[in-house]
């Protein structure tokens, strides 16, 4: 089961679907439009977005757009209920990055199995929600970073790229592709990985020494001694 949100300016719609969903057991949330569910996102963190086919004048690939490029929603699964079945409006809305798109009108049933199995096939491949490094804990989802039990406050880029450097653990990572993936649009300059590192350091000195800069290369958090290396070799770049 999971968390759910129905976004779609048809009311008898919205309705039709908490009342399916939410026998099938999953958490439902409903918005009227895209907007709107944007902010019900930040709060909630669905792990499904069902966009419906009434969307006030968008279509379904701006819709996707706007919804992956709100970081909130990088790591929910979106399903696509068009009313068109042009391969050309079905093409750009994986191109924008749904992950499953089913034309109207449509069988309800069908509908909930497919989201049974995006969700299945998303908690087989689901990293860690909590994951333990070195003396630090880092709560995914929740964003929390706890050294012992004492809470660290780190700000939502030092976060993202603590992450990003956790789950490419052992692995050197180009400054041109941190800056790619996490400062997409807002780059004051490749430097940006350099001072947002310094600052991670600062705020997280049991680790300091791990988080390397890989003079011409990029970046890595490195194994200790009590943590076995990705590669025992040189560096793998990611």
């Amino acid at each position: 089961m999971g968390r759910v949100l129905v976004i779609d300016g048809d009311a008898q719609l919205r309705v039709a679907l908490a009342t399916a969903l939410g026998a099938e057991g999953h958490e439902v949330e409903l918005a009227a439009a895209v907007t709107t569910g944007m902010l019900i996102a930040k709060s909630s963190v669905p792990d499904l977005i069902i966009l419906g086919a009434m969307l006030s004048g968008m279509t379904a690939a701006e819709a996707v757009l706007s919804l992956r490029r709100e970081r909130t929603n990088a790591a929910a699964l979106l399903l696509v209920v068009g009313s068109s079945g042009a391969e050309s409006d079905r093409v750009a809305a994986f191109e924008a990055g749904a992950d499953d798109y089913v034309v109207t009108p449509f069988s309800t049933r069908e509908l909930l199995l497919r989201v049974r199995a995006l969700l299945r096939r998303a908690r087989a491949k689901a990293p860690a929600e909590s994951i333990r490094v070195g003396s630090l804990t880092i709560e995914r989802l929740s964003r929390r970073v706890t050294v012992e039990g004492a809470r660290v406050s780190l700000t939502r880029r030092e976060f993202d790229l603590l992450m990003r450097l956790v789950d490419g653990r052992g692995r050197v990572i180009t400054r041109g592709t941190l800056v790619a993936e996490l400062w997409p649009d807002d780059a004051p300059s490749s430097r940006v990985v350099d001072t947002t590192l310094k600052r991670l350091r600062r705020k997280l000195p049991a680790i300091a020494a791990r988080l390397r800069t890989i003079r011409g290369v990029g970046y890595e958090l490195g194994a200790d001694d009590g943590e076995e290396r990705a590669d025992s070799s040189a560096p793998k770049q990611a």
